[in-house]
C-alpha cells in the first residue's frame, strides 16, 4: 500500500473507470498523515471534525465542523487538522500564508477526511483555494460538482490526495481564468475517472513553475496531465499515466492569456510511465518552444507514443513497463517487477527524492522510471 510521502520541503520537491481504487489494493490508505513540513514550525493548530460545530473555538476538544470556518480563522503558520469522516458541502478558502509561515490543511489520516461536494453556494468545485503559500494534503475528494479541486493561489502544494469521479469536469485544475498564479507543486496524488469530453482532464496545470511528480492519473475522458494556457518551466517527473481516452501527457500553450503568442517552453518531462492511452502517449500541441526535454520516459501501447512539434526526446523505453499486476481500472499493483526495463533506467534531473511510498531514490545505481522505486 501507499505509505505517505516522506516529509517534504519546497526545495526537495522542486529537484477510466470512475470507480475509486480498491481499498485492499496497492492504492489504498494505511498510515496516519504526519504534519506537513514547512520552512518554520507550525505556529498554531486548528481542528475540524465531522461532529464539530462552527460555533466552537476550533480546538482539539472543541473542533470546528468545516474547513471553510477553519480557513476564516487561519493565519500564517496555521495547520488545520481535519478528522476522519464525510464533509458534504462545497467550499472556498481564501486565507494565505507566507514564504516563511505556510498555511496547511491536513487530513489527519490519509484519505480519512472525505470531501463530497454538492455544488452548494454556486461553487463549481468541491474545494476552491484562492490562498497563496498553502498546503492541501491527504484528502479524499469526490462529489457532484463540476471539478474536484480548483487551485487559484500561488506557491501552493497539492500533496497525496485522492481525487476521483467528477464526470462533468476535471480532477485538479490550476488556472480558472487566474493566469497570474505560479509555482504550484502537485505531488503524490491519485486522480481517476474525471470528465465526459476531451476537454476534461486528470491534472490540468495552466501556470508557470512548479513540479508535477509521483502522481497516478488514469481513466479520464481527456488527458492524464494536460499543460495549457500559461504553462512554462514545469518539471513533470516520475508519474504513472494510463487508460486516458484522449492521451497521456500534453504540453502546449493556447487560448487565454497568450492565444498562441507565447511558447510553452523550458520543461523537463522525465521518468514517466505512459501506457494504454487512447490517442497520444506524450504530445505537444499549440505553441511550443525548442527547450522541452523528454528524457527517459516509458511509453507503450498508446495510439501514438510520441507526437512532438519542437521538443526533443532521448532515453525513451518503448516496451512493456513490467508491472507486478497491471489493471486498467486502478486496482492493480503498479510496482515494478525485478525484470522491468524501468529499474535504474531513469535520470536524476527533476526526480523527486522519494517515491510515492516514501522510499528514498535511488535504491540502485540510478532512479527507477515511474512512481515506485524498487
Amino acid at each position: 500500500m501507499l505509505a505517505f510521502l516522506a516529509a517534504m520541503t519546497v526545495a526537495a520537491q522542486a529537484a477510466c473507470s470512475a470507480s475509486a481504487p480498491s481499498e485492499a489494493g496497492p492504492l489504498g490508505p494505511d498510515t496516519p498523515v504526519p504534519a506537513p513540513m514547512t520552512s518554520t514550525p507550525s505556529l498554531r493548530s486548528l481542528y475540524v471534525s465531522s461532529s464539530g460545530s462552527d460555533e466552537s473555538p476550533g480546538t482539539r476538544d472543541e473542533p470546528f465542523a468545516s474547513i471553510r470556518k477553519a480557513a476564516s480563522a487561519a493565519t500564517p503558520g496555521t495547520t488545520v487538522f481535519v478528522g476522519d469522516g464525510e464533509y458534504t458541502r462545497s467550499f472556498r478558502t481564501r486565507a494565505s500564508g507566507t514564504a516563511d509561515a505556510r498555511i496547511a490543511y491536513v487530513s489527519e489520516n490519509k484519505w480519512g477526511a472525505r470531501l463530497v461536494g454538492d455544488g452548494d453556494e454556486d461553487e463549481d468545485a468541491v474545494w476552491r483555494n484562492d490562498g497563496d503559500y498553502v498546503d492541501i494534503r491527504g484528502f479524499d475528494i469526490s462529489g457532484t460538482t463540476t471539478d474536484g479541486l480548483i487551485e487559484t493561489g500561488s506557491y501552493v502544494r497539492i500533496l497525496d490526495n485522492r481525487i476521483h469521479g467528477f464526470r462533468d469536469g476535471t480532477c485538479v485544475s490550476t488556472y480558472k481564468l487566474n493566469y497570474t498564479l505560479r509555482d504550484i507543486d502537485i505531488i503524490g496524488n491519485v486522480v481517476s475517472g474525471c470528465g465526459s469530453s476531451s476537454l476534461d482532464h486528470g491534472i490540468y496545470p495552466g501556470h508557470p513553475g512548479g513540479t508535477i511528480s509521483n502522481n497516478i492519473s488514469y481513466g479520464h475522458a481527456g488527458y492524464g496531465i494536460h499543460c495549457w494556457h500559461n504553462c512554462n518551466g514545469l518539471v513533470i517527473t516520475n508519474n504513472l499515466v494510463f487508460d486516458n481516452q484522449e492521451g497521456g501527457i500534453l504540453i502546449g500553450q493556447g487560448d487565454g492569456p497568450n492565444y498562441g503568442k507565447v511558447d510553452a517552453d523550458d520543461f523537463i518531462v522525465a521518468n514517466n510511465i505512459v501506457v494504454d492511452n487512447g490517442k497520444d502517449g506524450i504530445e505537444e500541441s499549440g505553441a511550443t518552444g525548442s527547450n522541452i526535454r523528454y528524457l527517459n520516459n516509458n511509453v507503450f501501447g498508446n495510439g501514438t507514443d510520441f507526437d512532438l512539434n519542437t521538443g526533443s526526446q532521448s532515453g525513451t523505453i518503448t516496451t512493456e513497463p513490467g508491472f507486478v499486476d497491471y489493471r486498467a481500472d486502478g486496482s492493480g499493483d503498479y510496482r515494478l517487477l525485478e525484470s522491468s526495463p524501468n529499474i535504474d533506467a531513469g535520470i536524476g534531473a527533476g526526480a523527486p527524492p522519494t517515491d510515492i511510498d516514501g522510499t528514498p531514490r535511488p535504491q540502485g545505481g540510478q532512479v527507477d522510471i515511474g512512481v515506485y522505486e524498487r
